[in-house]
């Protein structure tokens, strides 16, 4: 869920086959939990709260930095000390289709392009590679529209990490890999706390993994929420999902949600406090290494500084490769280092004639 839309679920998972065995694998090798509850809590850079735009002073008060909106003039008017995420538009897993055209979204990108109040753009909650196999090549081709009209703000995705087949099923970790690369961020929201039943926090464990694995760049959504199907959780149970995520690779997280299905989470002032203590202690930004082989150099200097680094050396030589694309880098893609650490990079000269 990280719910916008009713996914719509398919059990194809033969669309995938190759897929399947490597969700196996996945689950297998997270017999061995992440480091649970391992750390003393310190939250990630980025923090994003869902349905909070009607309250954002007070999701500001309570220490989210990232806002949920969905136009550049929300975004204008927030308070200071917050940045919207733009909310995009939804993918269809029925129809395999964008909800929002085109043309539609190269306005709302070229208006925000420079505007220091927009953090970046949303544009899909759960798509389902099961029922439309062409979604991670769709979503690829979108985030790529996005950045090329606005190459120095993130694009972010969530995908539904509770099953397709059912609850907690391995479909859901066999589609991670598929998604690699295809946002600057994937969002992944396993809720561990149904109604009627203690929560399941070895799922966290194996998205945790699994997600490590198929090297995302990713964010933990915590579950903050009550409906049909889940349930509020208690105090320690929210602390244990905080503690979980902070002990993982996330480099940012994002909470569900300030309102949902009627309640909302001010009407919890004890899940509140564990989370306002939560983001009050926060780490800097950190450098994650972007791949950018095979890129453009103006295409590697745009993912560079969206990963909050910087570009180092710049050299040239001959290669069989194409001329202006970039053919090493230095450090290596995924490595995490402070902020604006510099990204040495070769660039080909083509063939020596």
């Amino acid at each position: 869920m990280g719910v916008r839309v009713g996914v719509s679920v398919g059990l194809a998972l033969l669309a995938v086959g190759c897929a399947v065995a490597w969700a196996v694998h996945a689950t297998r090798a997270s017999a061995a939990p992440a480091r649970a509850a391992a750390t003393s809590g310190v939250s990630p850079p980025y923090r994003f709260i869902y349905n909070s735009d009607s309250a954002a002073g007070k999701a500001l008060a309570n220490g989210w930095n990232l806002i949920d909106v969905g136009s550049k003039w929300s975004a204008d008017h927030l308070p200071a000390g917050t940045r919207g995420l733009v909310w995009e538009g939804d993918y269809d897993n029925g129809s395999c289709s964008w909800q929002t055209s085109e043309a539609e979204l190269r306005a709302d990108v070229t208006q925000a392009v420079g505007d220091p109040k927009v953090f970046g753009y949303f544009f899909s909650d759960e798509p389902n590679p099961y029922a439309c196999p062409s979604a991670p090549a769709q979503h690829r081709a979108r985030s790529n529209l996005i950045h090329s009209i606005d190459p120095r703000k993130p694009t972010v995705i969530v995908l539904d990490s509770n099953g397709f087949a059912g609850r907690a099923t391995p479909d859901a970790l066999a589609q991670l890999h598929l998604w690699r690369g295809v946002a600057d961020y994937v969002g992944l929201d396993p809720y561990p706390c149904y109604q009627g039943s203690a929560c399941d926090f070895g799922w966290i464990d194996k998205t945790i993994h699994a997600a490590n694995l198929a090297g995302l760049n990713y964010w933990g959504v915590v579950q903050a929420f009550d409906d049909s199907s889940w349930r509020w959780p208690t105090p320690g149970e929210l602390t244990h999902m905080l503690h979980q995520w902070a002990a993982s690779q996330e480099t940012g997280y994002m909470t569900f949600a300030w309102t949902w299905a009627g309640t909302g989470l001010s009407s919890k002032p004890d899940l509140l406090a564990i989370l306002r203590q939560f983001n009050s202690a926060s780490t800097p930004l950190r450098c994650v290494v972007p791949s950018v082989i095979g890129t453009t150099l103006p295409r590697a200097r745009a993912a560079i500084a969206r990963a909050n680094c910087a570009v180092g050396r710049v050299a040239k030589r001959y290669s069989s490769h194409r001329r202006g694309r970039v053919i090493a880098q230095r450090p290596r893609a995924r490595s995490r280092l402070k902020t604006r650490a510099r990204v040495n990079l070769v660039i080909s000269r083509g063939r020596r004639r």
